[in-house]
């Protein structure tokens, strides 16, 4: 009787052991201002461009609760007579979390995990000011929406599979930047499918990789000029349902020895991405977009005397909106100090395209 008794009472601490968790909340957030002198005029632009305040609640040992709020540019609204638009509102992340240390599961606003910077965007985590132009336009960071996530580790291998809602293919051209719904009607016929894997096997180093795809809802589109591929009569519209995406993208960091080393390159593949310009007669078609960016940089601190972290870098990158086209090349020179590990001072120097680049910036995370 005694034995069975124990074991019940052992079998019952065992299953309620999360019930002694004491639930926690942490309040944190990121920020970021940028001095821009980007053009040959020689005016700058100081703008405190991102603020976010980050919020969790931890239930218990497995079940969390995640989320973003930022505000961008100062200020929601517009300033007509001094023609600024003002920035906006938005809920980036806001998801119930489930770990038990080898899988998890995510449902609510969620990033789409797809390269580096889109995950992993606070301003100390990468050296430039600006977040890497390659991300506006290829990997368009901050791309959220809402979904579901299931992930993982297995030994040095992190895998993770996101479904989160259709892009508007109607809004895809050079690039799918203008097709994020950002979690505002976004529709699922056929979800933006994400699988993305790590391997994290040697000291120092991050080697990953991802692939989204999606079947973007679209309306058919009217060629107004001369005949296209694809039409039969001049001005007849060309049936489609959907702008088929398929991103691909592969990133590696290295951070040892005071070493930075951080690639990434991106590929997008489209079908049906037609679309009218006012630069053009008829319809125009973009069959690709790809870049890539890479950072090299060393930790000077030591051989400064200096306290804290002294990263003299470069970035040599290229993207192109369309493969047709001719690509922007970007070519940059910079000194990132970090007096403490969550706060970051930057300078930067180069040339991206025909425009001449000075940029500084502030950023810190908590």
């Amino acid at each position: 009787m005694k034995k069975i008794l124990l074991i019940t009472l052992s079998l019952c601490a065992f299953l309620c052991a999360d019930e002694f968790v004491e639930s926690s909340s942490t309040f944190g957030g990121y920020g970021e201002m940028h001095y821009d002198m980007e053009g040959n005029d020689g005016d700058g632009k100081l703008d405190f461009h991102r603020f976010i305040i980050y919020y969790k609640h931890q239930f218990d040992g497995e079940w969390s609760m995640m989320s973003e709020v930022e505000i961008e540019h100062n200020m929601v609204g517009s300033l007509e007579a001094l023609g600024y638009k003002g920035g906006y509102v938005a809920l980036e992340q806001a998801f119930l979390n489930y770990w038990n240390g080898d899988w998890g599961f995510k449902g609510g606003v969620l990033l789409v995990p797809a390269g580096i910077t889109n995950e992993y965007h606070e301003p100390p985590t990468f050296m430039s000011v600006e977040r890497p132009e390659y991300n506006k336009y290829i990997i368009p960071s901050t791309w959220f929406d809402n979904g579901f996530s299931f992930y993982g580790s297995m030994s040095d291998i992190n895998w993770n599979y996101t479904m989160v809602g259709d892009l508007n293919g109607n809004d895809i051209g050079e690039g799918i930047r203008s097709g994020r719904m950002k979690g505002f009607g976004s529709s699922t016929s056929s979800w933006t499918k994400t699988l993305q894997a790590s391997w994290m096997g040697m000291e120092g180093l991050k080697v990953g990789g991802s692939l989204t795809m999606n079947d973007a809802p679209a309306d058919a589109v009217a060629d107004s000029g001369d005949c296209g591929s694809g039409t039969d009569d001049c001005g007849n519209a060309i049936t489609r349902d959907a702008v088929g995406v398929n991103l691909f993208e592969v990133n590696a960091t290295y951070t040892k020895n005071n070493i930075y080393a951080r690639l990434e390159y991106g590929l997008i593949d489209y079908t049906d991405n037609l679309h009218q310009t006012a630069m053009t007669t008829g319809l125009t078609e973009v069959s690709s977009s790809s870049g890539y960016y890479l950072d090299l940089g060393y930790n000077v601190a030591d051989m400064m005397d200096c306290d804290g972290d002294l990263y003299v870098w470069t970035r040599t990158s290229s993207y192109s909106k369309n493969d047709d086209g001719s690509a922007k090349d970007i070519s940059l020179f910079g000194v990132t100090f970090k007096p403490t590990s969550n706060v970051a001072i930057k300078f930067e120097t180069g040339e991206a395209g025909d425009s001449d680049v000075m940029r500084m910036g502030l950023g810190y995370m908590f």
